[in-house]
C-alpha cells in the first residue's frame, strides 16, 4: 500500500538586503543649531567623528566667521560622545564655560556649544522599538 503525500507548497520569497542599524544604534545622537545663521538646522550625528568648523574639511559647516576651519570635534565611542577642541583661535565653549585645546570632554544629553556666535544644543537617548501608551 503506498501513502500518497502531497508536494510541499514551497513559497518563493524575494531575496531581502538585511539592513543594518543606524550608527550609534539604539542611541540617536544630534545637534540642533538654537542661535547662528543655521538656526533650527539639526545634524545627526552619524561616524565616530565629526569635525565642526566653517571650511570645507569640516563634516558640519558653520556659517559663521568667528568659527574656525577646524574647529571643534564630536566623539562616539558606543554611548559615549565627548568634545575636543582642535585648537581654534577663538576657543570652544561647553555650557558657557571655556574648553582648554586638545582636551576631551564628555557631552550629555542637553549640553551646549557655543563655537564664535552660533549655538548648537546636544541632544541623545535612545531609540524605542514601538511607541508607548500613555
Amino acid at each position: 500500500m503506498s501513502v500518497k503525500t502531497k508536494a510541499p507548497l514551497i513559497r518563493e520569497t524575494a531575496e531581502r538586503e538585511v539592513k543594518k542599524p543606524p550608527f550609534g544604534a539604539p542611541h540617536v545622537m544630534v545637534l540642533a543649531v538654537v542661535e547662528g545663521d543655521d538656526n533650527g538646522v539639526v545634524y545627526r550625528i552619524n561616524q565616530a567623528q565629526t569635525v565642526i568648523g566653517r571650511g570645507d574639511v569640516a563634516d558640519i559647516q558653520v556659517v559663521d566667521d568667528e568659527v574656525s576651519k577646524r574647529q571643534c570635534a564630536i566623539r562616539v565611542e558606543g554611548s559615549v560622545v565627548s568634545v575636543v577642541d582642535l585648537g581654534s583661535l577663538n576657543g570652544t565653549l561647553i555650557n558657557g564655560r571655556p574648553m582648554q585645546a586638545e582636551i576631551v570632554q564628555r557631552l550629555r544629553h542637553m549640553d551646549e556649544i557655543q563655537i564664535g556666535n552660533t549655538r548648537l544644543l546636544f541632544l541623545s537617548g535612545r531609540v524605542r522599538d514601538r511607541p508607548q501608551r500613555v
